[in-house]
């Protein structure tokens, strides 16, 4: 089918808009431009007036909208002038090289725009329609050579009339959002033709310079959109250096930024006596106790000057933010990336150690400082370390591989960091991000010492994954009322309510947290899991970790803890969790490709990490043994054991050897033995599965003909769970076992080996614990044949 050579949409906007007045335009804006939208085959074709019957009309539509927007350009109506550009912008975007050839006129119409005492909104607006041409112009060298060249330089001086407007016209200054676009406009453009901007580089030096790095002695509040977008600018000036400079020009300016972290840091930390040896040769400066610290200079080319420990801080934290906006920006040259200068500074700021609470404050601290500025610097010392922490993860970016020298040294300093700080959650969400990418690096080679020294960052991860999950115990609070020193104990003031016997629920408490800092402790507990020698690991550790990924449905997490078992001194992985994770993921075509081929060699029990204190369980019956191997069951013969008591589900998890290698699944949502279940489920045998009976009761236990307390009887080990009864309300539990067997209720379903084997012994005793099930026991094909003699 033949595309529609000229679309209604065409003909809809040349009549609306010569029929409505200038001032109405603005509210059809949003139609018009769906419209020019809709006619991109039309403004994209080439005019060819004897091509068919109906191009003739539509040249003449494509001319008269080019015409109209050039009218409404050049128009003196606010009104008149947005709407132009806006559909200045859509037609140039929709038309390619058609309209692009076309579009001189109009960039001088926009241009003119910006020098008019329009509103901002139109300013703007003007600045990301030229922008785009240019870029679109880029891939055309004719076009650049015709339009671009001899038109930038008059828009790169529109911009600077808007930055810094002659005193002469009374123009106040122009808002952050105009600003910010000016800025973002320029370092697009400077990538694309720097040699054409070379001459205004120093005009915009200037311009940028009070937004780059601002402190409060700026007495200016600067959004951090507009810091962001003057740095890259700054960054990008460096293109316009002559003669392939690029590079030394690049490498100069982040020497410079350290330098000025350092001299910096001179004056903040002088309440600190600092135990750092500079590795690049960096000699720290003379300060001067009478006076408060301060730094910076008046000069054009040098950063505003600051006071105050405050201040101090800011600049810090502005220029390490600085640098890592240098390292993440791209390059169009390879360059020089000073490594030992930018571990050199970070050091230093991980070398001081926040005094705790045991320690003095003034242990390792200059006498000559007053306390109230090393308060003031442990209040702003925290978001110091944050920003060193944030440096290296850019640099780490910029590296890749390069940097896996420095790894383990980095997560040094990274754990001890965190040591002093963890209660902060932005420097744990940084904690999480940086010690991510770091094992990814050295994980797999560290050694036992430095894996076990994790331990807080595990906990820190595992804390707050589970308070984000609703599973976090509340703390309890002490009340201590035993006298001291024979004196009375102060009365507190407690909450009533607390006395209140409450819900299980009540005892757990939620934090709200991030969706970054959430997404940063997830991917961290998998990689704990995928890039650590699990054997390392404290199994009461990796325990927490297994019971966290569970409860907060980690999938990612507890693939990887399959994938990467924890083996004990004899070689058995007695931590396999993936029926709870087929459990949970049901439908997940990863899970069921690991369910399908995950063969542990193999399993056995842990009593650190299911906390079970049975003897019983522990013992492995030949019998058991030689049928689960001919039932096809592949996870090992110490399955029953680590889940029978600490992951017991809702449904009975009596011992059970699934007559299939497949572990049942369930699509009701998982309950776990960390949290109470809600109630028992329903739970019973299938006709073709062997049980044995449980005497709950004095009348419902079994009349036997021929009770032998010596006779053998054989019990079946194969019992199986249909998950597809939904659970219901209360204690009981429905047991229905072959026609031929009896049927009752029992106030449990919990089930042991001890039980099973009482139940073998004694079926007939009237005396069974009433809290126990033993499941219906077969008979003996004899005991059968008299049955049916009766």
């Amino acid at each position: 089918m033949a595309l529609v050579s000229l679309p209604p949409e065409l003909r809809s906007i040349c009549r609306r808009l010569t029929s409505t007045k200038v001032e109405q335009l603005p509210p059809l804006l949003p139609a018009l431009l769906k419209d020019v939208g809709r006619c991109q085959e039309t403004l994209s074709r080439p005019v060819e007036p004897k091509s068919s019957e109906s191009s003739p009309e539509a040249a003449i539509l494509v001319h008269s909208l080019k015409t109209q927007i050039t009218t409404l350009l050049n128009g003196r109506t606010s009104q008149g002038c947005f709407v132009g550009v806006a559909l200045a912008k859509a037609v140039v975007e929709s038309g390619g090289w058609e309209c692009l050839r076309a579009s001189g006129p109009w960039v001088l119409g926009l241009i003119s725009v910006m020098q008019k005492k329009d509103p901002a909104i139109t300013k703007e607006l003007c600045i990301v329609t030229i922008t785009k041409i240019y870029v679109l112009m880029h891939e055309y060298p004719t076009l650049v050579r015709e339009i671009v060249t001899p038109n930038l330089p008059k828009f790169a001086k529109a911009c600077l009339q808007i930055l810094k407007p002659p005193v002469s016209s009374k123009v106040g200054k122009a808002p952050y959002s105009l600003v910010e676009t000016i800025f973002e406009a320029v370092s697009t453009l400077v990538a694309l033709h720097p040699t054409t901007l070379r001459e205004f580089v120093g005009k915009f030096k200037a311009e940028i310079r009070p937004f780059l790095v601002p402190t409060i002695s700026d007495n200016i509040l600067i959004p951090t959109s507009l810091q962001a977008s003057s740095q890259r600018l700054a960054i990008r000036l460096h293109m316009t250096a002559a003669k392939g400079g690029d590079s030394t020009e690049w490498t100069k300016h982040v020497e410079e930024l350290v330098k000025a972290a350092h001299s910096t840091a001179d004056q903040v930390f002088r309440a600190v006596r600092e135990t750092w040896e500079s590795t690049s040769g960096y000699k720290p400066q003379t300060v001067n106790i009478d006076a408060e610290p301060q730094g910076g200079s008046g000069d054009l080319d040098q950063l505003p000057r600051w006071i105050g420990v405050q201040a101090g801080s800011e600049r810090i934290i502005g220029l390490l933010q600085f640098i890592g906006e240098y390292l993440r920006c791209r390059t169009r040259v390879a360059v020089t990336v000073p490594i030992t200068a930018l571990v050199d500074i970070a050091s230093r700021i991980s070398s001081i150690k926040l005094p705790s609470g045991k320690e003095r404050s003034d242990s390792g601290m200059n006498p000559a400082i007053g306390r109230e500025e090393r308060d003031e610097l442990w209040a702003v010392f925290p978001d110091i370390q944050v920003a060193a922490m944030g440096m290296h993860l850019a640099l780490i970016q910029r590296l890749g591989k390069g940097y896996i020298p420095l790894a383990q040294d980095t997560l040094d300093q990274t754990l001890r960091i965190l040591q002093s700080i963890y209660r902060l959650p932005q420097a744990r969400t940084t904690a999480f991000i940086l010690a991510k990418e770091l094992l990814r690096l050295c994980g797999p080679t560290l050694p036992k010492f430095t894996v076990e020294s994790l331990g807080l960052l595990v906990r820190c991860c595992c804390r707050d994954l589970l308070g984000a999950s609703g599973y976090l115990p509340k703390p309890k609070v002490s009340n201590s009322s035993i006298p001291q020193n024979g004196q009375k104990p102060k009365l507190i003031s407690q909450n009533a309510d607390a006395f209140l016997p409450g819900k299980s629920q009540d005892d757990m408490m939620s934090v709200s947290l991030s969706a970054e800092h959430l997404s940063a402790a997830e991917a961290l507990l998998t990689t704990l899991f995928s890039h650590l020698p699990q054997q390392y690991i404290p199994s009461s550790l990796r325990s927490q970790m297994l019971r966290t990924a569970i409860l907060c449905r980690n999938r990612d997490a507890q693939v990887a803890s399959i994938l990467h078992p924890a083996r004990d001194r004899s070689g058995r992985t007695p931590q396999v969790i993936l029926p709870y994770l087929t459990q949970q993921f049901p439908q997940d075509e990863s899970v069921e490709i690991l369910r399908f081929n995950f063969r542990p060699t193999a399993t056995g029990p842990s009593g650190e990490f299911m906390e079970i204190d049975d003897v019983m369980a522990l013992e492995e019956d030949e019998e058991t043994q030689t049928q689960a191997k001919a039932n096809g069951f592949s996870f090992g013969q110490g399955f029953d054991a680590p889940f029978s008591d600490a992951f017991a589900a809702p449904a009975p998890t009596a011992h059970f050897k699934p007559s299939s290698p497949i572990p049942m699944r369930s699509a009701e949502p998982i309950q776990t033995p960390f949290l109470p279940p809600p109630s028992e489920p329903t739970a019973q045998l299938r006709p073709e599965i062997t049980a044995v009976e449980s005497s709950s009761t004095s009348t419902s236990s079994l009349k036997r003909k021929n009770e032998d307390a010596t006779a053998e009887i054989s019990l079946s080990k194969r019992v199986e769970i249909d998950a597809s009864v939904a659970p219901r309300s209360g204690t009981e539990t429905a047991i229905s076992s072959r026609p031929d067997t009896t049927t009752f209720e029992s106030p449990s379903a919990t089930t042991s080996q001890a039980e099973l084997r009482k139940g073998a012994e004694g079926g007939g005793d009237d005396s069974s614990d009433d809290e126990s099930v033993h499941l219906n026991m077969e008979l003996d094909s004899d005991e059968d044949e008299e049955d049916g003699d009766e």
